[in-house]
């Protein structure tokens, strides 16, 4: 039995009309249940096994929708949930539906010949589905489909079951898919049929009820909303309702004057049945070709006039190019005013109550890559949220008679103006245009830009939404790679649709003038930029992709990193100047006859920055450019003087002549580059007629290296050599055993001959000897002798200067005077020596362990001294990190590899206690004065000694009622120790058993003594009074060992220093 056989025989069994009747019902079959289950085997196992249509192809032909499943469905009440067959009967005829009107998509599992073949026929059904299911007589059927999922809806969400899950998916796909069917041709049907089922209110149920009650529904919901709003100019639903009434009467008498004038243009300049009477011109022109003009006017107005006639009568038949429609979205679709009511009604139902919840539970799938989310549903997504962007901003607008309100309703889309939001944008832009999406790509751009529209409303609105319209620009403009997104989108416009192009140009239009007016206001502007970094890996001796100027044997890895940079607009504005944004701003206004006003005057704004702001008028020089200027100012029928963007048009060409023929004066050669697009390298010349003066920005030399110490030449020669052919190096060396073979000859041909005229005593002749100079055949040669750390350390040891002149990009490399070719001879066996056998290290070394960066000594400017000159020896600096800064922010990772935590902690504490030691000589030295040896100092100087040791001795016995001067006589006591540490020798004094007994009245009397000194004396006057005091308790000290005078002094001198402190 065949296919259709068994199809037909079920149809049979399911039931059919009774004619008998008068009004001819339909009478289901004793097993029309079973019937519908098995044909809904049918449709999903035979079609889906073979890749076929075989099935829905037979119940198109026997009219199985219109005869048999909507009379099913008539026949239930919805209101009636308790008759559980009939709901049976209807679910069944509900899945039937969904697999019928499911979208007919060709692709790669069923490519053949008969699914091609069938392809129409089923659209063609489909359609007639449609038809039958909005317009049944005898009930709606729509709404009795959607009362199938009634009784899941009601059931919470936490108490369904899967299968109410997959009811109210079933019922929502079968809206889906009756929204897909002709929603170009049929949607004022559609969207009628709606409303009078419920439909619209249902979706806006669900979708404020997602995330809640309902959460895998959510993409159905979208597909549904993006089938109903496409094509629907959202200016036209929200237009006032007398404008709506008088709108298509005005498009079409627009459209008739536009027609009207085209046919009086054509009658001009083509010939007419009343020619053939007239007069038949004959013209020669200069050349001796004869022309025919069949025409009064050429005898009238003379030849010109005859010749003007014949070109006005040629037509351009060359074949344009095609311009794709897949991306157009945007292709407008007309509805009636009264589903223009019903759909505006739905949208702002739809902001007020549905769309936070609905598109913030879209974005959380989005953000979690579900599988549910296709790649077409990001274009559904991005779609949607700029159309009812856009219209809550046209709503603000008219609600407030054009003024934007203090207290718009900006909080019904605030899900979609979060951080989050607006990244998941950028992310999808950016994932389209690097796969060439145009179509997601194209929605993206209009998502984007309804954002930046909608911020520039709230600028003008309350000052609490002013704040949020700043932070929002702040957080756009910050990420300065998806500005660039938008310049290499309107630089890689080719072949797209119209759309596409508008929407390109209407963005880059936006974007600039609103990111002008915010960098205005802010005094300092900063982006996050991605920069190229160099990361360095260590490799093994054996790299073969080593450049030139690598300095050590660390490869050069790559990476992307974000850095702040301050943004500057003109900076920003000139990514802009180039040929390819100008064309496709040229090509935009070449459709100037189907342009708005606003359109036009959007190509003549970017004009007139690239022509006046960034005064790039070269790019702008082009003849494709002039000849469109030209064909608009002729055009007066679709580009009149009536038309309110001419005024400005004519004020830019006015200029735009002036200055051409000023800047063709000048630059004849630009008459030839009129024909092509500008190269960057001779945009200067074109424009002022002479090359430009470039500024050589002197050589930026490698770091320097030198061998670490205890190695003696013949080991730094070798070791130099095997680092550079452990980066293989090889080419390098050569060339140095030219030079110095080149250098060999030339010194010995000047000694012999210096030589010889001694002998002979011939002094007649002065022939001094000129130095070396290397010639470098080519630039990398250059590069390799100056930008290589270890090659200039080579180049040193064999004799080779570097010498600087003046106003030299790159030094002179030179071999002195003073060394002899005996020299250069021994050096250049040296390094042919360790080139034919590598050196071998101990320990399993390599050369570069041996090697170290050579710091170049610092001078800093000695704040404590009173000379105004800078002393390299005597100066210190505080902040030791500093000392070594090295000129490239490279260098300290580098040095930082090239030592172990060992040697760098050595290191640090080495330079801790020279700094120390450096900053203590220099605060001694600030206060310390030559003077003669006298022996009143000798006394002053022992009994302070012996004072400070009483104060220690005291300071013990009772710490509690340690003075404050004791504690700053321990310190400086302690740091004057230090001092002398490194010393060998012992110390010079010592005190004597008798004074460590000393009783407590001689140290209270003595600490009397010294306070009342020091509060009584100036600081600068002490010197006589302590020797006064010491001088009469000279008996209680006693003194064993002599003490050097300078010693002495010095200490003397450190002493004031504490009592000029304690006095303070």
């Amino acid at each position: 039995m065949s296919l259709e056989s068994i199809i037909h025989n079920l149809i049979s069994a399911l039931g059919g009309c009774d004619f008998t009747l008068e009004d001819k019902p339909y009478v289901l079959g004793d097993d029309g249940l079973a019937c519908l289950k098995d044909l809904k085997r049918w449709l999903q196992y035979y079609d889906e096994k073979y890749n076929s249509w075989d099935v829905k192809r037979v119940l198109a032909d026997t009219n199985f929708v219109e005869g048999d499943l909507c009379p099913i469905l008539a026949m239930w009440d919805p209101s009636d949930m308790g008759d559980k067959v009939k709901w049976r009967l209807s679910l069944a005829c509900v899945e039937l539906l969904v697999s019928l009107t499911w979208p007919l998509e060709v692709n790669q599992f069923n490519t053949n010949t008969e699914s091609f073949e069938q392809l129409p026929h089923l659209r063609l059904a489909q359609s007639s589905y449609k038809k039958s299911l909005l317009n049944y007589p005898k009930g709606n059927i729509l709404f009795t489909s959607i009362a199938v999922s009634f009784p899941s809806m009601a059931i919470p969400r936490s108490e369904r079951s899967e299968r109410d899950e997959g009811i109210i998916r079933l019922v929502l796909y079968l809206i889906r898919n009756i929204a897909m069917i002709d929603e170009e041709t049929t949607r004022n049907e559609t969207i009628i049929a709606f409303k009078n089922s419920e439909i619209l209110d249902l979706i806006i149920s669900v979708a404020g009820g997602m995330g809640d009650e309902f959460v895998s529904q959510d993409v159905i919901v979208l597909e549904i909303i993006y089938y109903l709003l496409r094509g629907l100019s959202p200016e036209k639903l929200f237009l006032s309702e007398k404008d709506q009434s008088y709108t298509p009467f005005d498009d079409l008498s627009n459209l008739l004057k536009v027609e009207m004038d085209k046919k009086k243009k054509i009658l001009k300049t083509t010939t007419t049945r009343h020619n053939r009477f007239g007069t038949l011109v004959s013209i020669i022109t200069a050349d001796n070709k004869r022309l025919t003009v069949a025409s009064q006017g050429a005898i009238l107005k003379g030849s010109e006039n005859g010749l003007a006639k014949i070109d006005a009568a040629k037509r351009w038949k060359m074949r344009k190019s095609k311009i794709s429609t897949s991306d157009d979205v945007d292709k407008p679709v007309y509805i009636s005013h009264e589903a223009t009511v019903i759909i505006s009604a739905f949208i702002n139902e739809f902001l007020g109550s549905s769309f936070n919840p609905f598109f913030s539970a879209i974005l959380q799938d989005l953000e979690r890559e579900e599988m549910k989310i296709s790649q077409e549903n990001h274009t559904h997504f991005l779609y949607c949220i700029g159309y009812f962007i856009h219209a809550l901003r046209l709503r603000i607008s008219i609600k407030n008679s054009g003024t934007f309100s203090n207290d718009g309703d900006y909080g019904l889309v605030a899900s979609m103006l979060e951080q989050r939001a607006l990244i998941m944008v950028y992310k999808l832009m950016r994932e389209s245009f690097d796969l060439k999406i145009w179509k997601e790509l194209h929605v993206g751009m209009e998502c984007f830009k309804q954002i930046l529209l909608i911020i520039n409303c709230m600028t003008a609105s309350s000052e609490e939404y002013q704040e949020i319209a700043n932070n929002m620009q702040n957080n756009i403009y910050y990420e300065e790679h998806n500005l660039d997104l938008i310049v290499n989108t309107l630089k890689l416009y080719k072949r797209q649709s119209f759309g596409f192009l508008n929407t390109c140009t209407e963005l880059v239009h936006v974007l600039l003038k609103m990111l002008e007016k915010y960098a205005n206001t802010k005094a300092h502007m900063y982006v996050r930029a991605r920069q190229r970094q160099n990361k360095k890996i260590e490799t093994g001796p054996s790299n073969e992709n080593d450049d030139f100027g690598l300095d050590n044997s660390l490869q050069i890895k790559s990476k992307s990193v974000l850095k702040e940079k301050s943004f500057e607009f003109f900076k920003f504005e000139k990514k802009f100047v180039n040929d390819h944004c100008i064309d496709t701003f040229r090509t935009f206004l070449e459709y100037y006859k189907e342009l708005t006003p606003e359109q036009i005057k959007r190509v003549i704004t970017f004009f007139y920055r690239i022509f006046v702001k960034q005064k790039a008028e070269i790019y702008m020089f082009r003849l494709d450019i002039c000849e469109l200027f030209h064909r608009m100012m002729n055009d007066d029928i679709n580009f009149s003087k009536k038309n309110p963007s001419r005024v400005e048009v004519e004020k830019f060409i006015k200029f735009y002549m002036k200055r051409f023929v000023s800047v063709v004066s000048q630059s004849p050669a630009l008459y030839v580059e009129l024909l092509f697009h500008k190269m960057h390298d001779t945009v200067y010349y074109l424009q002022y007629g002479h090359d430009e003066v470039q500024v050589l920005k002197p050589l930026r030399l490698s770091a320097e290296f030198e061998v670490k110490p205890g190695m003696n030449f013949e080991q730094q020669i070798s070791v130099v050599v095997g680092a550079l052919l452990d980066e293989n190096k090889n080419e390098e060396l050569d060339w140095l055993k030219i030079k110095l073979s080149d250098a060999i000859n030339e010194r010995k041909a000047w000694e012999l001959e210096e030589e010889s005229r001694n002998l002979l005593e011939d002094n007649s002749h002065n022939n001094v000897l000129s130095p070396f100079v290397i010639v470098f055949e080519t630039e990398q040669y250059k590069k390799r002798c100056f930008k290589n750390g270890k090659f200039r350390l080579l180049l040193s040891l064999c004799g080779f200067v570097e010498e600087n002149r003046t106003n030299d990009i790159v030094p002179t490399l030179i071999i002195p005077l003073g060394i002899s070719s005996t020299v250069l001879s021994y050096n250049l066996g040296l390094v042919k020596k360790y080139t034919d056998n590598p050196p071998v290290f101990d320990d399993g070394k390599t050369a570069i362990n041996f090697l170290r960066r050579k710091y170049k000594s610092v001078s800093r400017y000695n704040e404590f001294s009173e000379d105004d000159t800078f002393d390299t020896d005597d100066t210190f600096h505080i902040d030791d990190s500093n000392e070594f800064k090295s000129p490239s922010k490279g260098f300290k990772k580098r040095h930082k590899k090239l030592l172990n935590d060992e040697e760098l902690k050595i290191r640090r504490e080495k330079r801790r206690k020279t700094e120390q030691e450096r900053i203590n000589s220099i605060k001694s030295s600030k206060y310390i004065i030559n003077s003669d040896n006298d022996e009143e100092e000798d006394f002053a100087f022992f009994a302070a000694e012996e004072t400070l040791r009483k104060k220690m001795k005291l300071a013990a016995f009772n710490s509690k009622k340690t003075k404050i001067e004791t504690d700053k006589s321990l310190n400086f006591e302690q740091e004057t120790n230090n001092t002398y540490s490194d010393s060998s020798e012992k110390p010079l004094f010592f005190e004597s058993d008798e004074s460590t007994e000393t009783n407590g009245s001689v140290e209270t009397d003595i600490i009397d003594n010294e306070k009342s000194i020091i509060d009584k004396y100036p600081s600068r006057n002490l010197n006589n009074d302590i020797d006064d005091i010491f001088q009469k308790n000279s008996e209680k000290f006693s003194f064993t060992s002599y003490i050097d005078p300078q010693t002495k002094k010095i200490r003397t001198k450190s002493r004031l220093i504490l009592s000029e402190s304690d006095s303070e």
